[in-house]
């Protein structure tokens, strides 16, 4: 066994993996069968919403901050990889689940409502609790 040193986790690595259990842990108290997909899949989760099984990739930011100009706000990356260099297909997954850790709310937005006219997501998203803007924590529905 390796010592403890070697096996830390960084941030935001802990951030995710937190934020992939806690999306199986709404779906399954919502009555889903919910299950972690493997690593290196492009999506984190798989649920089985009555006979069909549904493709999730999660989402997770731990609190809201400023970005430029942008207030306070809950900032997404739709982007996977090291430096955020690579894109998240819209082909291979049906949802996105966006985790606002401190809030302990999860929101599924259908992948077909965040995807641009080139048919890949959108760079990124900024969540707000209120405002003047189309992402607003708690206007999603559930699946």
């Amino acid at each position: 066994m390796l010592p403890y040193k070697y096996m830390s986790l960084s941030k935001e690595l802990q951030l995710g993996k937190a934020g992939e259990h806690l999306v199986c842990f709404d779906l399954i108290i919502k009555g889903h069968n919910a299950f972690l997909a493997d690593q290196g899949l492009p999506y984190d989760v798989l649920v089985d919403m009555d006979g069909n099984v549904k493709r999730i990739q999660v989402k997770a930011c731990s609190t809201s901050k400023d970005h430029g100009k942008s207030k306070n706000v809950y900032r997404f990356s739709l982007r996977s990889g090291k430096g955020a260099e690579r894109a998240i297909l819209a082909k291979h997954i049906d949802y996105l689940a966006f985790v606002f850790i401190d809030k302990n709310i999860v929101q599924y937005i259908p992948v077909k409502l965040i995807t641009a006219n080139n048919g890949n997501l959108k760079q990124c998203i900024d969540f707000r609790d209120k405002g003047k803007t189309k992402y607003i924590i708690g206007n999603f529905s559930n699946l």
